[in-house]
């Protein structure tokens, strides 16, 4: 009972914090996700660690930091999109950096190295440019797709736990079932209908199409930290949330649907 008052208290003042955040301003939203990629890219780096790899924390941050500051200048048209062209060297001297620290597992390290920036930061640089799609910041874009997310998860989880009994993937996450699945999928569905209906954004089927994307991305982004708190022997990636665990276990489905999200909204720009 403890716990799960604990959980529900800590819920919802992330939950307004989130709020908030995309709400009041387009500053709050920006500094609000850069916090959270920090915050994961510190959890990321701690669960690397515990599968034996040595991933140069450094360049994780200011490659993360490059590119989401980047994406945001560029989309403000405070610099030209050819300007990120010089980010490009960076990404190799990550390499000779590695060359002259002698550590073993040296085509491993890069690989760790790299793989927060692509699953982290590359996300949450898209989320920015889907924010201003428009052309100027739109809140709507981004709470839809928090909200989307927040309905699927909260939806899988309580018609799994109700008639959930056929596993998506056993061996990885035991408690995931088709059934809680395509309960959360309804719901999406459902919410996306309303949406149509306040925010003529798109048509209905445009806003379904989304749904089902955040549903499937946000299913999938789950196994896939499940895989990786596995490796790593952890159950949570970290302990700054009570009764939630680590920020990346908030945020994991989320960042997983952002891409799939934006190529279609781009496809449809």
């Amino acid at each position: 009972m403890k716990n799960f008052v604990q959980r529900s208290l800590t819920g919802f003042l992330f939950a307004i914090v989130t709020l908030i955040s995309i709400l009041w301003h387009e500053v709050t939203f920006t500094l609000f996700y850069g916090i959270v990629m920090l915050l994961i890219l510190i959890e990321y780096h701690h669960m690397l660690r515990k599968v034996h790899g040595h991933p140069l924390m450094a360049w994780q941050i200011i490659l993360s930091i490059l590119m989401y500051v980047g994406g945001w200048l560029v989309v403000n048209k405070v610099i030209p999109f050819s300007a990120l062209a010089l980010t490009i060297p960076l990404f190799f001297l990550v390499f000779i950096t590695e060359l002259y620290r002698r550590k073993r597992r040296i085509a491993q390290n890069l690989s760790m190295t790299f793989l927060p920036v692509i699953h982290v930061a590359l996300p949450l640089a898209l989320l920015v440019a889907i924010g201003y799609l428009s052309g100027e910041y739109d809140d709507r874009m981004i709470l839809s797709i928090v909200l989307f997310t927040w309905t699927f998860d909260t939806f899988a989880y309580i018609v799994g736990v109700l008639i959930g009994k056929n596993r998506i993937a056993p061996k990885i996450s035991p408690k995931k079932s088709w059934e809680g699945f395509i309960g959360g999928l309804v719901a999406s569905a459902g919410l996306a209908l309303v949406l149509s209906h306040y925010w003529a954004v798109f048509d209905p089927v445009k806003w379904i199409v989304i749904s089902v994307l955040i549903s499937i991305g946000a299913t999938f982004g789950d196994l896939v930290e499940s895989v990786l708190k596995r490796a790593a022997g952890m159950k949570d990636s970290g302990r700054i949330l009570p009764g939630h665990g680590g920020v990346f276990d908030r945020f994991d489905g989320f960042l997983f649907a952002i891409p799939f999200v934006f190529s279609y909204l781009y496809l449809l720009n």
